[in-house]
């Protein structure tokens, strides 16, 4: 799934699947977001804000619900209206994948996979097809099959969002990938908080895997447990982070024990501001 960053447009403008001229990928996202509304049963705890989500299926209006509020998602903030449909629509597809995912099967034999193949070939193939209409036709063909595996590809998901509420979507995230061994994360990022919360799921990891052996520290577990989310701790060997800097270069970060390494473009920036703003005390002091 490709979670684009205009995703809050979504969320921001009645019946957004009416209108043309849209980002095939935004159309893409609006129906696994429409599927996952239909899909909810009853109200959506949410882990930023302390709030909640609900969706009226019968006046078709999504709300965000708190202890003492409760206003359309229209209405809402950007960070709620940027969120909501990132993690609505990656927990639907995550749990359907739990649930009908068995790694020890194949779900289609021999002969069905070479037929979806020339299917596949015949729509790509075909001159009289625009590019609209392929799309359609291979999204029509990959809806009668069941998946395998959940690859979530992630723009900006600090998007409008406070460094807490950066935090509870990242964890929401890697939680979500966890739910079965083939899922895949995917992220870009402009946000230095999230590399820095890779970082404490990285460590969790590996402070839970000391843990395992031992069946009389439950008590060390839920502290654990409490600083970062058991189900969303990170196996350092499952992760490869990538930066690009101002010149265009790419470049794989560096890790010490497997922690992502801290001097990184993100921060030499942050650092970068800070020397700005200790020239600016000592040009004051020589006034």
């Amino acid at each position: 799934m490709y979670v684009p960053a205009e995703r809050n447009f979504v969320s921001s403008v009645d019946k957004p699947a009416s209108l043309k001229k849209l980002p095939n990928t935004l159309y893409t996202f609006l129906d696994e977001f429409e599927d996952a509304k239909q899909d909810l049963k009853g109200n959506l705890d949410l882990p930023i804000g302390n709030a909640r989500f609900e969706y009226s299926k019968q006046n078709k209006i999504s709300y965000i619900v708190g202890d003492d509020f409760k206003i359309r998602l229209s209405e809402s903030s950007s960070g709620f209206q940027s969120f909501v449909p990132l993690f609505l629509v990656t927990r639907h597809l995550a749990d359907s994948i739990n649930k009908e995912h068995d790694a020890s099967i194949k779900q289609i034999s021999i002969e069905e996979e070479k037929r979806i193949r020339k299917e596949i070939e015949s729509i790509l193939s075909n001159p009289n097809l625009t590019e609209d209409i392929k799309n359609t036709a291979l999204e029509v063909l990959s809806s009668r099959f069941k998946y395998a595996c959940f690859i979530n590809i992630v723009e900006e998901p600090e998007q409008n969002l406070y460094p807490s509420s950066q935090r509870g979507t990242l964890n929401s995230l890697v939680k979500f990938a966890n739910m079965d061994e083939g899922n895949k994360l995917i992220m870009t990022t402009h946000s230095p908080y999230i590399i820095n919360y890779l970082t404490l799921a990285v460590k969790a990891y590996k402070v839970s895997v000391k843990l395992e052996p031992s069946n009389n520290k439950v008590e060390l577990r839920t502290q654990l447990n409490e600083l970062v989310p058991l189900t969303s701790t990170i196996n350092p060997d499952d992760l490869v982070i990538y930066e690009l800097d101002d010149k265009g270069n790419i470049k794989m970060l560096d890790n010490y024990k497997g922690i992502p390494s801290d001097e990184n473009e993100l921060n030499e920036k942050l650092v970068e501001a800070n020397d700005l703003f200790v020239n600016l005390i000592s040009l004051e002091k020589s006034i």
